[in-house]
């Protein structure tokens, strides 16, 4: 049985992953009535992948690579669907989500799951295997009541920090989320003004909250690869300055503090941020930030952000041939 509702996800090479999300999604009770699958990069041979269980509904670029903000926004537009449900492609679900989410949500709300952090190779389990051996795993999720009393390296802080600034809980938001498609239209998105790494998350959320949406957290767990600790991410620095100084003109204030006071520490950015505004001091001398460019005053958006063209069209029946990689 399908759901009224319009699954969205993006993929640029993982699609091992998205293999693995659609074979989730089909095992779904009810299932999605249709999936947006917006590609970062030009087709491949599973850009024409299809299912028997809800229509799979494909855009692409054709004009070199398409970023995070863009794609999220193009597949959440495409959607036919007045319910919506943003996943990442690495997410593993439960079967139950879509029953879950449409009964939770509202006009004017973001219905979103708890997140439980997993080493990669568990991630590669059925939700229900995974599941069986809970006790073991340990719940990891920054925005779960069950999280062990001391944070580590491997899970994002959960320190609290004004005006729901938090780094972690805002990025997991975005894992799995709902929304009605008319409430992601009054936000206008998200923000394609923020270049490479942070914030983005952040940034959509807050516009949720100022608009006055509540934010509902399902007991639906979700479970996902363990990321990073970012609470420095050194070779992002540029662009996570660049990204607190567009927040800041926004909203009045700096998100994730915990991350730019680490870089204050370590003698990037000026310690009376708060004060003075964010200012690099010195870059990091490590040869992954070779590529690193000095002037983050110079840096913007790219050019071309706005002018990418896209084909949109369902999957072909069973004997179609695929795309080919020259389209």
């Amino acid at each position: 049985m399908r759901s009224p509702v319009s699954a969205v996800t993006i993929v640029k090479s993982r699609t091992e992953k998205l293999c693995n999300l659609i074979s989730q999604l089909e095992q779904c009770s009810p299932t999605p009535d249709e999936l947006v699958l917006v590609w970062m990069a030009p087709p491949s041979d599973l850009s024409l992948i299809k299912s028997d269980k809800f229509d799979i509904v494909h855009k692409f670029t054709t004009q070199g690579e398409l970023p995070i903000a863009k794609a999220r926004n193009k597949g959440m537009q495409a959607a036919k669907h007045a319910n919506l449900a943003y996943l990442n492609v690495d997410a593993v679900i439960s079967p139950s989500l879509f029953r879950d989410g449409l009964l939770a949500l509202k006009d004017n709300s973001v219905v979103f799951t708890s997140v439980v952090f997993l080493p990669s190779e568990r991630c590669n389990k059925t939700y229900s295997d995974i599941s069986k051996n809970e006790q073991q795993i340990g719940y990891l999720a920054s925005n779960d009541e069950t999280l062990p009393e001391d944070d580590n390296n491997e899970i994002p802080s959960r320190e609290k920090e004004n005006h729901h600034g938090k780094f972690s809980d805002d990025s997991i938001c975005s894992t799995v989320f709902f929304i009605r498609k008319a409430d992601f239209q009054k936000t206008g998105g998200f923000d394609e003004g923020y270049a490479g790494f942070g914030l983005n998350d952040e940034d959509f959320f807050t516009n949720c909250r100022a608009l006055g949406y509540s934010l509902e957290q399902l007991p639906t767990r979700t479970f996902a690869p363990q990321r990073p600790n970012y609470q420095c991410p050194v070779n992002h620095l540029l662009d996570f300055v660049h990204n607190a100084q567009r927040f800041y003109s926004k909203w009045g204030f700096y998100p994730c503090e915990n991350v730019l006071n680490a870089y204050a520490e370590e003698g990037y950015i000026n310690a009376d941020f708060k004060a003075n505004g964010v200012k690099i001091v010195q870059l990091p001398e490590h040869e992954d930030e070779a590529a690193i460019t000095p002037s983050v005053d110079t840096l913007s958006p790219s050019s071309n952000a706005n002018t990418v063209a896209f084909t949109s069209f369902h999957s072909p029946a069973k004997n179609q041939e695929v795309l080919s990689t020259t389209a």
